[in-house]
Parts: structure tokens; C-alpha cells; sequence
């Protein structure tokens, strides 16, 4: 087991010596997936991996306090689950799997490699990886989950299965010339799955979060143990067990165990305190754990229910789901959220393509002192999901994240490196239905509310929609937006887009390229489009501003900005521009076209900054309207006020907004300056 997972499961494993019930709870959630998967590709069978899966964790709990040394925990569950499964295999030995079904799975997974689907890539890998297990004879499967699941030497598990270690050291090797046999079978088919059998202990583990766990084992567990273990539950459900509650240590059979002795509470406390000294994150973990009990509570405007103030932890998992577009990946806390970051700057491509959905607002920092954060940090620093240091080091988002119509409150990033916002880099990917409120950016270039960088060269659909930010954004070198600091289309055919988004705040870059919505908007090739958007922020850099983009250009792809109005003061020592600082094209075959925009007379002198009179250059003529002007739905011609823009006249903001977009708190009187 890894130091940094020993540190994790640690407090629970010593709680759980003691008969607490929430450590209990906390490692079945931990464990569930991996043993119900470990039950089911040895038995082969849903409905005894069903049954096998509550016999072991009740076997587990029962026999917890026996164990002497709680840092080979791991080691200890994994070799108890293996043995309990031994009488639910069958016994037909040596299923070698179907080539028939290898070879229809290799075929898609290659077709999907060549659409350059990763997301289907790789969940197709999972599946010819499973089918090659399913082939294995029942003793190589048993070794292998002894090797890489639990990570348990050949020396160790020749003591298991009561062989030499030579024997061992034999069957592994068989095994893996099974595994490699079949490797070579499918690698005919164009899918080549030698690097994911050379790592497969990870492999082992994305797979096992991937399994679907029945119900069924969630309620025979909590039947068995008397205690609501389903990882599902509501949190009034958590909290009827309190953790840390001396009265709450007693042992899983009550009935047969009296309350601890002065003296065993005492001991207990001396094991707790030697754990906390040997692992110093394991404050960190415990925090994230509990962080629906002990964090401060906040209700926020979007959701009547109260939202939990991160603690700056990551937590352990998601709330719910399973990644696919069916059923995403759910966050409701700020801690679940940073998991997320961690996964994907950890490299994790496969959790990179996922789907996810926001189950809740989320308070990153409070914000009733936003106003002071450009002098004095708030308690927690965000750190982007997603990088890029140069072309050999990177992690880009690629998956689609769903707000829901929720709000991030409070994102607070204050670095000198590039990439920064929610999302640092996006390629491909989609953000949908998300507002950020009360958000602080300040970075090096490539600096967004919502992404730093944004890529793509798919024809899947891909970009922002209807997502809104307010708050801060600042570059200390070029490219800062309100949506993202750099925009850009760069695949033949292809059309992301940023539609039904909106900026209220600041953005400052302090050489170049700010705007509004994007710092730059580029189309190489494809289609770059920008449609019914609108800011408010005040926009200022030493060169090219805009109130959308900073600069829109192009070279063989289209760049559109359409349907769109500025309202924020926009400043620039060089080009500035209502719509946009600057637009141009270098040598190819696209154009940039600006159609149907707005923009308060005031806000700016000039709407747009040619670079030259080139034909590809398409301007239309932008409505510049007074403030009076600005309140009156009929100025805006050809908007739809039907069925995408309103005017909410009770608001504080009088001019029109979207319908589909929710809005946080407007920073309208923000006065940074570069």
C-alpha cells in the first residue's frame, strides 16, 4: 500500500479497532468497489459477488481488533477477501476467453483511436483488459489480485497458498505469459495493451471504479452490521453516527462487548495520538472526511439548503456516479471538487475524459471580505484543473463538467505561473450551466474565470455554455477573459463555441490581449464562434482590449463573434475597442465576422480595431446606445427577448440578461488597475 493511502485510511482503521461505526462507514466507502470487483472476476457470477462482498466486510469488521499492526490493514483485507471468495468460485478451471469477443472489442476500441474518441479508447481498453481476465484459470487470477490488488510479495504469497516461493515465483510468471498471449491475439486488431498490463495494479484500480455495485450489497452490509453504510445516503443519515464521540466507541457486538474501561479509552487515545505523529496528513484526510459535520455553513442564493465552506482537503472520492454521460460523476462539496484537480494534474487521462455534474453550490472561500483579497489571501488557494508547463508536460481537462445551474463561490488563485482559472487547460472539452461568483484570478499569462486555455481540433461539441462569472481576473502577462484568457479553434471542420455566457468584475492584463469574454479568439482552422454574450466587467491591458475579445483573428478558420453587447468601461494604451481591440488575419482562406453587436456609448470610443481594410474582415454595423437606450429591449434589433435575453427591471443590473444563464453577485464598482 502506498504511504500516501496508508495516511488516508489510518484514523479509520484505528476507529474501526475501537467499534466505531462512522470508521466503519468510511471504510466500506473506500473499499466497496474494489472488493465487489475482486468477488466478481473470480466468481464470475453478480449474485454470489453480491453475497461474498457483505460476508467479507462483515468478516472484516468482526475480526478488526485482532489485528496488531494497523499499517498493513491493506494488505490484511485484501488476503481475507481473496480466501472468503475461494469457496464461491466454481469449478470449472482454465475459461479461456471467447476470441470472438476480444476480437470484436479490439475492432472497436481501434476505431475509436482512430476518431480520436480517447473517452471510448479507453473505456474499451477496460473492457478487453476484463475479458482477458475473465480468461485467466481461477489460480492465476487469485495470484494476480494477491500481487497487484494487494500489492502482497512473492514471498508472502507463497506463505498464502502454502507454497514454495519458487512455486510462486512460477505462477506469476505463467501468468503473465497468459496475459501476454492474449495481448498479442488482440494487438493484431490495430490496440496494442502492453502498457496498461505493465501497470496493472493501476489498471486493477481505474477498472474496479468503473464496476456498477448493486444495491443489494450496500443494504445486506448495512442489515449485517446494523449501521447505514450505503455510500448514497443522505447526510442526515451521516451524522446520526458521531465519529469522535467517546460514547460512540464500542465494539460491532454491542451486546457481547461493555462500554471501554478509563484505562481503554486512555490507550485508545495513545494509539490515536502515535498514528497522528507517524502520518502528519492524516489531519488533512480527517478533515475532508468529516467535512460535512464540522465545516461552517452558508446559505447561498441559488439553493435554499446550506453549502459547507471547503476546508482546503481533497476528499477520497465522488459522491456519486460513474463517468459516463448517463450517469456522471457527482461533486457537491468543494472537497470532492479538489479531487477532481488532483486527478487530472496527477495525469489520470482517463478521469480527464470523463463526465461530471455539480450536485451542488459550493463555497470555496467566504466572500464577505472579497474586496481585500488583492492585499490578504483568504484561507484557501485554488489550485486549476489541468496544466501545461511546456509541449512534453501537460494535463489537459478533455470531458464534459455540467453546473447544473450551480454556483462555485469563492475561488481564490493567486500564482505567477501560467494556466490559471477553474480549469487551467481544456482541449475538446465542454463546461455547461455553471456560475462563479466572488472569484479571484490573479496569474501569469493564460489567465480565466472558467478556464485559462481552451483548445480544440474535434467535431464533437465542445467550448462554454451558459456559464457566467464574477469577480477578478489578472494577467501579469497576456491573455486574460473573464470566460478564458485564450480561445481557440484548430481543426478542420470543427466548431467550439462560447454561447450564453456572460462577465461582471475586472479583467487586466498587464501586456496584452484582454477581454471580456476571451482574450483572444482564434480560428487556425474551423470555426471559432462566439455568440450571445455579453459583459459587464471593465477591461483594461497595455495593448489590444476588448469588451468580448481582445483580439479576434484568423487564418484558414472562421472567427465569429455574433449577437453580442458590451456595457463595461473598456482602456487600452493601444487599441481598445467596444466589441473588440483587434481583429486580423494572417495569409489563408478564413475571414472574422462581427454581426449584430452592442455596446454602451460610453463604455468605449471605437467599437472595433481593423488591422487593415482586408476583405476578410466583416464588420457590421455595432449599435451604440445610451444608457436609457441600453434599458430598452427594442434598441437591441434581431435579439431574441423571447426565448434567450431579458430584462429583469427589479434588478440591479437594468440592462438585458440571458434567460438559460444563472448569475452570482455583480463586482460592478471593482476598481483594479494593471
Amino acid at each position: 500500500m502506498s504511504e500516501e493511502k496508508r495516511k488516508q485510511i489510518a484514523p479509520s482503521v484505528v476507529l474501526a479497532q475501537h467499534g466505531n461505526k462512522g470508521a466503519y462507514r468510511d471504510l466500506y466507502i473506500h473499499y466497496y468497489k474494489n472488493i465487489y470487483f475482486i468477488c466478481k472476476t473470480l466468481t464470475g457470477d453478480a449474485q454470489s459477488a453480491m453475497k461474498l462482498t457483505a460476508e467479507i466486510f462483515t468478516k472484516m469488521f468482526e475480526s478488526v481488533d485482532k489485528l496488531e499492526d494497523h499499517t498493513v490493514f491493506e494488505q490484511w483485507f485484501y488476503s481475507l477477501a481473496i480466501n472468503i471468495c475461494r469457496k464461491g468460485i466454481p469449478s470449472e478451471k482454465n475459461i479461456c476467453a471467447h476470441k470472438e469477443t476480444l476480437e470484436k472489442l479490439a475492432k472497436e476500441a481501434s476505431d475509436c483511436a482512430k476518431q480520436k474518441d480517447r473517452f471510448g479508447f479507453e473505456h474499451g481498453i477496460i473492457k478487453i483488459i476484463i475479458q482477458m481476465l475473465a480468461g485467466l484459470p481461477t489460480e492465476s487470477k487469485i495470484i494476480l489480485f494477491y500481487r497487484y490488488a494487494a500489492n502482497i510479495s512473492e514471498e508472502k504469497i507463497a506463505v498464502l497458498e502454502k507454497i514454495s516461493e519458487e512455486e510462486a515465483a512460477e505462477q506469476l510468471k505463467v501468468l503473465n505469459i497468459l496475459l501476454e498471449k492474449q495481448a498479442e491475439f488482440i494487438r493484431q486488431f490495430g490496440v496494442d495493451v502492453s502498457m496498461f498490463l505493465a501497470d496493472m495494479k493501476n489498471t486493477l484500480s481505474y477498472i474496479s471504479q468503473k464496476t456498477f455495485v448493486p444495491d443489494g450489497v450496500h443494504e445486506d452490509v448495512s442489515s449485517q452490521l446494523g449501521v447505514n453504510v450505503n455510500p448514497f445516503a443522505g447526510k442526515e443519515e451521516k451524522k446520526t453516527e458521531p465519529e469522535n464521540s467517546q460514547d460512540e466507541l464500542k465494539t460491532t457486538k454491542q451486546e457481547k462487548k461493555p462500554l471501554f474501561s478509563k484505562s481503554d479509552i486512555i490507550l485508545f487515545f495513545i494509539v490515536l495520538a502515535a498514528a497522528l505523529l507517524i502520518f502528519s496528513a492524516v489531519k488533512l484526510y480527517f478533515d475532508s472526511k468529516n467535512e460535512e459535520k464540522n465545516s461552517p455553513v452558508v446559505t447561498t442564493q441559488q439553493q435554499d439548503k446550506p453549502v459547507l465552506l471547503w476546508n482546503g482537503a481533497a476528499a477520497a472520492s465522488f459522491e456519486s456516479g460513474n463517468g459516463t454521460k448517463e450517469d456522471p460523476y457527482i461533486i457537491a462539496s468543494g472537497g470532492q471538487l479538489a479531487y477532481l484537480a488532483n486527478l487530472i494534474n496527477d495525469g489520470n487521462s482517463y478521469y480527464a475524459a470523463c463526465h461530471y455534474k455539480l450536485g451542488s453550490d459550493i463555497l470555496l472561500n467566504n466572500t464577505d471580505d472579497f474586496d481585500s483579497w488583492s492585499k490578504t489571501a483568504p484561507e484557501n488557494e485554488w489550485t486549476p484543473i489541468g496544466y501545461s508547463v511546456d509541449d512534453d508536460t501537460h494535463s489537459y481537462f478533455t470531458g464534459t463538467f455540467d453546473g447544473a445551474d450551480h454556483t462555485i463561490y469563492g475561488m481564490y488563485i493567486s500564482e505567477e505561473s501560467d494556466y490559471a482559472g477553474l480549469f487551467g487547460v481544456v482541449r475538446n472539452g465542454l463546461i455547461k450551466n455553471l456560475c462563479l461568483s466572488g472569484a479571484y484570478v490573479d496569474a501569469g499569462s493564460y489567465a480565466g474565470g472558467i478556464a485559462g486555455y481552451f483548445s480544440a481540433d474535434t467535431t464533437e461539441n465542445s467550448g462554454f455554455e451558459c456559464c457566467s462569472f464574477s469577480g477578478v481576473v489578472k494577467s501579469d502577462g497576456n491573455n486574460a477573459g473573464g470566460i478564458t484568457g485564450y480561445f481557440r479553434a484548430d481543426g478542420n471542420g470543427n466548431t467550439p463555441i462560447i454561447t450564453d455566457c456572460c462577465v461582471f468584475g475586472s479583467v487586466i492584463a498587464a501586456n496584452g490581449y484582454a477581454g471580456g469574454i476571451s482574450g483572444v479568439g482564434e480560428a487556425a482552422t474551423g470555426n471559432a464562434k462566439i455568440i450571445n454574450c455579453f459583459n459587464a466587467a471593465s477591461v483594461h491591458a497595455a495593448k489590444n482590449a476588448g469588451g468580448i475579445t481582445g483580439n479576434s483573428r484568423c487564418a484558414d478558420g472562421n472567427s465569429t463573434i455574433e449577437g453580442c453587447y458590451n456595457s463595461g468601461v473598456v482602456s487600452a494604451d493601444e487599441n481598445a475597442g467596444g466589441i473588440s481591440g483587434f481583429i486580423s488575419c494572417v495569409p489563408g482562406e478564413g475571414r472574422i465576422s462581427v454581426q449584430q453587436c452592442f455596446m454602451l456609448d460610453s463604455s468605449c470610443q471605437t467599437d472595433v480595431v481593423k488591422a487593415s481594410d482586408d476583405s476578410r474582415l466583416v464588420v457590421g454595423e455595432i449599435g451604440k446606445l445610451t444608457d436609457a437606450e441600453m434599458q430598452d429591449q427594442n434598441s437591441f434589433t434581431d435579439f431574441n427577448f423571447t426565448d434567450i435575453w431579458k430584462i429583469e427591471n427589479d434588478s440591479d443590473y437594468k440592462y438585458p440578461v440571458l434567460r438559460s444563464t444563472v448569475t452570482g453577485k455583480y463586482y460592478l464598482d471593482e476598481n483594479e488597475t494593471a
